[in-house]
Formats: structure tokens, C-alpha cells, sequence
């Protein structure tokens, strides 16, 4: 069963991986132009998807939600980019170690919760996922053209070919 997952994880490291390039051929500028969206802009987006997957691993690991190394982030993009980069790597695998059917426990805003670790995982690749996709929208209001393709069918095919 964890083999999907950890399919998925490799996906998203991949995915990842493509997008950061698309967007360290970019001035940093332009990487914190504000626009209307989720976030106002790419970088803030990037370190929301860090902080997410950073914030779910530690409570995955039984460790809270430690998320400070996000949050007090002040680095330039590119380290911005290699920390990300980090956290999937480690989310990956965390994912090939674990019993995913586990429950985990947590509270939130007063509520306890009981989640198995396989629909958090999901969550959270579903999360960069959509999330990546704000990106791509959000460089091509800003005129880069020259993205590259991200899809889960992609990674897919790619893997089918033995490029990856």
C-alpha cells in the first residue's frame, strides 16, 4: 500500500523540483511582485506550500506543529528553494518508513482530531499540487512563458519512458 505514496512523494519532489527551476530563471523581483491571489506573491505561495508540508511532517513524527524554521525564514529565494526542497525529500521519506494506516492524533482550534497518516500525506501532496498550479497562473500574469509541465500524468509518463 505504500508504494502509491511513495510514488506520490516522488511526484511531488519532482514536480517541485521543476517548478523551482522554472522560477530561479526569474529575477527575484518578480518573484515578489505582489498580485490578487491566495497569497500575494510567488514567494509567499512557495513558503506557504514549506510551511504546510514542514508543519505536517513534525506532527506526523509526533513532534507538534514546529513550523518556526518557516516562519523566521529570511534567506533568499534560492535558499528558500533548497530548504523546500529539503522538507519533501525528509517527507519522502518519512512516507517509505511509515505505517501510514496509523491514526494520528492532534488537536486544532479546540478540536481533537483522529486522521489516518495516509490521508495526511494526501492532503499534503494534494495541497502543493493545487498550490503549485496558483504559481504557474501567478508567472504567466507576470509574462513567463517558458513553464514547465507538472502534471501527476506527466511525472507518469516520464516515469513510464525511464527518464526519471
Amino acid at each position: 500500500m505504500n508504494q502509491r505514496y511513495i510514488d506520490y512523494a516522488n511526484y511531488n519532489i519532482w514536480a517541485n523540483n521543476r517548478l523551482i527551476n522554472n522560477l530561479l530563471e526569474q529575477d527575484d523581483e518578480l518573484l515578489n511582485k505582489e498580485l490578487v491571489g491566495s497569497f500575494p506573491t510567488i514567494r509567499a505561495t512557495v513558503s506557504h506550500i514549506w510551511f504546510a508540508e514542514t508543519g505536517w511532517l513534525f506532527r506526523l513524527q509526533g513532534e507538534g506543529w514546529k513550523t518556526s524554521s518557516v516562519t523566521n525564514f529570511t534567506g533568499t529565494n534560492k535558499e528558500l528553494f533548497k530548504e523546500w526542497q529539503a522538507t519533501s525529500e525528509r517527507f519522502k521519506k518519512f512516507v517509505e518508513k511509515v505505517d501510514l494506516k496509523k491514526e494520528i492524533q492532534f488537536e486544532h482550534k479546540g478540536e481533537n482530531f483522529s486522521i489516518p497518516s495516509r490521508e495526511i500525506v494526501q492532503t499534503v501532496f494534494n495541497h502543493g499540487s493545487y498550490h503549485r498550479g496558483q504559481v504557474v497562473m501567478m508567472m504567466r500574469q507576470l509574462g513567463v512563458s517558458k513553464i514547465s509541465q507538472t502534471d501527476y500524468i506527466e511525472w507518469a509518463r516520464e516515469k513510464e519512458r525511464g527518464n526519471i
